[in-house]
């Protein structure tokens, strides 16, 4: 019933988008011949009469309008797709998103770069069910290998943009949104993060010497680990003379207090009033490639299309901003990865458990369940074949998992198997198999590329030293074409 549905929503979404893309298409010609192009009266006129149809407002329907017509126009696969159940109308709508970030001064060359963009993320969505927004960060990094405009300049571009907004949710409550750089954003929260982890780490530590007779003040001058809240409640108890209440111990969550610190170091330009939170350092991990790094520093070298800098391995951030992370890092992790692949070979590191987990992470990139996205850095490591039952703990029976996912692997009908190179089936408790493969790194990737592991060619080569190299066929799975190899120095 689930597939008959999204069947028939699909070809509904489909035909919705011809329709909307001919009404843009009809506006647009009569702004043309009339001269108003830049104003666009006739389109939002068109619009407006459409919005009153689907109950919308007319800003978003005039640009869903420009949407469908620049899917007919520039990425006519997808609207096929999405007509055949291939792609839902989310996932056109990221694609098409992202894809028009794939630009080229030739219109020709631009037209075929995208219909490359397309062809590449349709075989992805086939292999791999994804949720829209783990979709967009897949396309996202083939659309910076095929743009011939670095992410440099649009980010230049993009940095204008730099805004702060409120929007009311109810209730009394708001979101306060900051647009800022990608690589600052993600470190302000790993910071907050750790400023609350420390005042819950300390409340706990207060409360219990307070259970044990200690007593539960703040040096003076300073606010104690419990927040501002906690803090006014006693001030306002040793005014009166009343002993501090039971109930008045902090509570709060671990996404309250990060809020909260939010507000604090916002409103009192204090960010390290807690004692708590002193030297506190926010981390951000960063990939790379080798061969960017040692690019001649003339601008003139900026290629478009090199492997771009990579936040949390997924992320394509400027690489003159990567750099001057890297250049004050306090230690490097070498990450060796096939040159023609991209599959990860080797992480180095001085502990052997370390290198461990900073393979896996390197291999893994994020949560390894079907569509989940979750960073590495913030998963699990979870034996494929439990370690109570005899599992090894080795490269080859790891993988990385989010929270969730950990415990829907553990305690669900979901069940995961180790097909080698990193390659995870998935069998759903219907009975349906998924297979989640390692992204690659730095390189546009398809199914039909012919992958071999290099150690096992090597002994092959010497014992038939007069045959011609080339990929070896056998019964593994990780040697046949769509599986990345993997083979660590573990």
């Amino acid at each position: 019933m689930e597939e008959q549905a999204a069947a028939m929503i699909a070809a509904g979404a489909a035909l919705q988008l011809r329709a909307h893309a001919a009404a843009y298409d009809f506006g647009h010609a009569l702004d043309a011949a009339e001269g108003c192009t830049e104003s666009a009266m006739h389109v939002r006129s068109i619009a407006n009469e459409v919005a009153l149809v689907m109950q919308v407002s007319c800003g978003v329907t005039q640009g869903q309008l420009a949407l469908a017509s620049m899917t007919q126009q520039d990425f006519p696969a997808l609207a096929v797709a999405l007509d055949e159940n291939v792609v839902t109308p989310a996932q056109v709508h990221k694609l098409v998103e992202v894809g028009l970030k794939v630009n080229h001064e030739d219109p020709v060359e631009q037209a075929e770069r995208r219909a490359l963009f397309v062809e590449v993320m349709l075989e992805r969505v086939r292999r791999e069910p994804l949720p829209p927004q783990a979709l967009r960060k897949a396309a996202e990094r083939v659309a910076e290998e095929l743009t011939d405009e670095s992410i440099d300049q649009r980010h230049t571009r993009a940095r204008r943009q730099r805004r702060a907004t409120v929007e009311d949710l109810g209730d009394g409550m708001s979101i306060i949104r900051v647009t800022t750089d990608t690589f600052v954003a993600h470190a302000i929260r790993d910071r907050v993060r750790k400023q609350a982890l420390a005042i819950i780490k300390a409340r706990q530590k207060a409360t219990a010497d307070g259970a044990s007779g200690a007593a539960n003040t703040a040096a003076p001058g300073t606010g104690s680990a419990f927040g501002p809240v906690v803090d006014d409640a006693r001030a306002s108890a040793e005014a009166t003379g009343e002993p501090d209440a039971p109930d008045a111990l902090d509570e709060r969550s671990l996404n309250e207090v990060m809020s909260d610190v939010v507000a604090d170091m916002l409103l009192t330009s204090d960010p390290m009033g807690n004692s708590a939170a002193a030297g506190i350092q926010a981390n951000v991990q960063l990939s790379i490639p080798i061969t960017t790094v040692l690019a001649d520093s003339d601008p003139a070298s900026d290629q478009p299309g090199r492997a771009p800098a990579l936040l949390d391995g997924m992320t394509p951030m400027p690489i003159e901003d990567a750099k001057r992370l890297a250049a004050t890092a306090p230690a490097f992790l070498r990450v060796l990865t096939h040159p023609i692949t991209g599959a990860v070979q080797a992480v180095d590191s001085y502990k052997p458990t370390a290198a461990m987990r900073a393979f896996l992470q390197a291999r893994d990139i994020h949560c390894r369940f079907i569509g989940c996205r979750q960073p590495a850095v913030r998963c699990e490591l979870d034996h494929t074949e439990d370690y109570q039952h005899g599992g090894k703990t080795a490269v080859w029976n790891l993988s990385d998992f989010c929270k969730n996912h950990h415990i829907v692997k553990h305690h669900t009908a979901w069940k995961v198997r180790q097909l080698g190179g990193g390659i995870l089936e998935w069998t759903t408790p219907s009975g349906k198999i998924y297979i989640s493969r390692p992204e690659p790194h730095g390189v546009i990737f398809r199914p039909s590329d012919q992958l071999f592991r290099p150690t096992d060619e090597l002994p092959r080569l010497r014992k038939d030293p007069d045959r011609e190299p080339g990929p070896r066929q056998s019964d593994d799975p990780s040697s046949r074409p769509g599986h990345l190899p993997m083979t660590p120095p573990f």
